[in-house]
């Protein structure tokens, strides 16, 4: 937490952000949709080996430069 937190500082990002901590197969639909509505950041941790499936229009996005690989960004698919 203490290394995403410095990233969104870093990003110059000061507004409300989502950590979901995913146990795979979850439904994240209501609560991603709503902070991206918002315009707010969402991240998931996965704790299995399956990631939760993203909202309709949307990935999440392995953030690699985490050195768990375990942290993932919900990014809107582009047309």
């Amino acid at each position: 937490m203490e290394w995403l937190f410095a990233s969104l500082l870093n990003a110059g990002y000061v507004g409300r952000s989502h950590l979901i901590w995913d146990l795979g197969g979850q439904d994240w639909r209501q609560v991603a949709l709503t902070a991206l509505l918002k315009d707010e950041p969402v991240f998931i941790y996965r704790y299995n080996d399956q990631l939760s499936t993203a909202p309709e229009h949307c990935f999440w996005r392995l953030m690699a430069e985490h050195p768990s690989l375990r942290i993932y960004q919900l990014e809107v698919e582009e047309d």
